[in-house]
Parts: structure tokens; C-alpha cells; sequence
């Protein structure tokens, strides 16, 4: 849970010069450990700077280093993403349980307007969706084929759910239906 990468020295590549940046091939590998091997006797027979290669070996150490962290780090950022996906399902279904709950409250009590009132932005994020594929529905099927009593009562049941002899709360004005998207 906690990776300390403070002896690695970040560099930064502009957004415009990551294109042209010379990149290592994924069968890098083997050529690299090989440098990392080449004995002073080999260096000098193949006429290399030893000071090249002692820089290479470095560069090449520090990758190696980058890379743990970078293993390391995608491991902790792949974690914490389900980590979040999980606390977003349960948040997701207890949202979907309150709203529910306030609704058949709301049902019930004289204080119908209070109630709905502190739950608004609640009802309306778990009725999102369901509004959403109404407005789809009646795009595709261009605002045929269901008669205007029918749709009022459609959205209604879909947006209200109060019985038709209920008012909703005094701080929600339902749009008319010539209104609505």
C-alpha cells in the first residue's frame, strides 16, 4: 500500500516530443543484460569507451528501477480502481434503497413535500436512466403511436409515482407535457 520512489529522479517529455523519442523494442532484454555483462576485456577488445558503457549500465539500472516502481504502481492503480468499483456498487444499490424507501414514505405521509423535497437530487439520479430511455423511446419512435393520455400517464407513473389525487412537493414543477424532451 505505499511505494516510496523518492530516490528516482523523474525526467518529463513534452506531449510534442513523445512521437520522436527513441523507444526500447519489448525484445530489448537481451541486449541489455548483455551490456550489463560485457567484462572490461571485452569492452576494450571491441574498442568501446569504457565511460559509454559505464553510462549505459547506468541508464540502464535506473530503467530497471523505474520499471519496479512503474510494475508496482500499476498494480496499486489496477487495486484502487476496484477498490472504487466496489464501493460504487454497494453506494449504487443503497442510493436505489433510500430513494425507494423516502418514495413509499413519502406515499404515506402528511409531510410528502418535505420528505421528497430532501430527497430530489436522489430521485432524480436514480431516475435518470429510466428517464433517458424514455426520451429515446419517443425520439425513435418520433412521439407516435402513444396517445397523449396514455404518455401522460406513462410519465407519471415513471417520474411522479404518487397516487394521480397527490400533489408532489411545492419546490417541484413538473413541465407540461408539450415540454417535456
Amino acid at each position: 500500500m505505499h511505494i516510496d520512489a523518492r530516490g528516482v529522479n523523474l525526467k518529463t517529455v513534452a506531449v510534442e516530443d513523445r512521437r520522436s523519442v527513441l523507444k526500447l523494442r519489448d525484445d530489448s532484454d537481451a541486449a541489455l543484460e548483455r551490456v550489463m555483462l560485457l567484462t572490461p576485456e571485452e569492452v576494450t577488445r571491441a574498442g568501446l569507451n569504457p565511460d559509454d558503457v559505464d553510462r549505459l549500465r547506468s541508464q540502464i539500472l535506473e530503467r530497471r528501477r523505474v520499471m519496479q516502481f512503474l510494475k508496482a504502481s500499476e498494480r496499486m492503480t489496477d487495486k484502487l480502481w476496484q477498490t472504487s468499483l466496489a464501493y460504487g456498487h454497494t453506494i449504487a444499490g443503497l442510493l436505489g434503497e433510500i430513494a425507494a424507501q423516502g418514495r413509499r414514505r413519502a406515499r404515506l405521509s402528511p409531510d410528502r413535500s418535505d420528505i421528497l423535497d430532501a430527497l430530489l437530487p436522489l430521485i432524480r439520479y436514480q431516475s435518470a436512466p429510466a428517464r433517458k430511455a424514455h426520451r429515446t423511446r419517443t425520439r425513435n419512435e418520433g412521439g407516435a403511436g402513444v396517445p397523449s393520455g396514455e404518455r401522460s400517464a406513462m410519465l407519471d407513473s415513471l417520474f411522479r409515482e404518487l397516487p394521480e389525487e397527490e400533489q408532489g412537493p411545492a419546490s417541484v414543477e413538473l413541465a407540461p407535457e408539450s415540454q417535456l424532451p
